[in-house]
């Protein structure tokens, strides 16, 4: 482990009662050749949507789940009404994960806000972090692909993210505070071109701004990428 990465000592989750978590699902998940949605795909006897939700609902005390949809939106809505609240992108085929970050962000007043790729299938360590800064987390054993979004620490701290480095980010962000005020201030400046952006640009732009996200790396994490049919099994 890089000495410079923190590790998670205790369970720290519960200190936050009140989180809002969106799952970015918007997209069209080209790569996995299904008629399904990727959030509908079967793994096990369970759905990989309803496995995120649980998950989340196990950590946090009533949290603020805000899924954002776009590709088969009606088909997933119906499938899970009442489980958790529905933001749709119906700009989703032309825009990125900027923009459903945005709409999700600016969807609820809770003042500590994570954010999660909903391509990704995770269990309970994966989260269980300590919530007292803005965060992002380290994929620890590189379980995700080469090809993914890589970052870069200074101390424990995020410098960069980017393509292209040996250590992986796991799709997650957390803001609060001085962080969660910045991502406010970027979105409420937001213009069509910025729609093009990914989230991992976000993240960027408000280290740019003066933000500052610790890494930490949740030794007993699992993570897998749900990017083919064969993942599911």
């Amino acid at each position: 482990m890089d000495r410079h990465t923190v590790s998670i000592k205790k369970n720290l989750v519960k200190d936050k009662q009140q989180i809002a978590v969106a799952i970015l699902a918007a997209g069209l998940g080209k790569k996995i050749k299904s008629y399904e949605p990727r959030s509908l795909l079967k793994i096990q006897d369970k759905c990989l949507l309803e496995r995120q939700i649980n998950t989340l609902n196990s950590l946090f005390k009533n949290p603020e789940i805000i899924t954002v949809v776009g590709c088969h939106a009606n088909k997933i809505i119906r499938r899970f009404k009442g489980r958790t609240r529905f933001i749709e992108n119906q700009i989703y085929d032309e825009s990125n994960s900027s923009e459903s970050l945005r709409l999700a962000f600016n969807n609820t007043d809770i003042e500590n806000f994570m954010f999660i790729h909903g391509d990704i299938l995770f269990n309970k360590e994966f989260l269980n972090l300590d919530y007292g800064k803005s965060f992002v987390i380290k994929d620890v054993n590189s379980q995700l692909k080469e090809t993914e979004v890589g970052l870069t620490t200074i101390g424990d701290k995020l410098s960069i993210m980017s393509y292209g480095l040996s250590s992986r980010w796991a799709q997650v962000a957390y803001f609060t505070g001085k962080e969660y005020n910045i991502l406010k201030s970027i979105f409420n400046k937001f213009e069509s071109k910025d729609k093009k952006q990914l989230s991992f640009e976000i993240i960027n732009q408000v280290i740019s701004l003066g933000g500052s996200f610790v890494c930490q790396e949740p030794k007993k994490m699992d993570i897998l990428e749900i990017d083919r049919i064969k993942d599911v099994k």
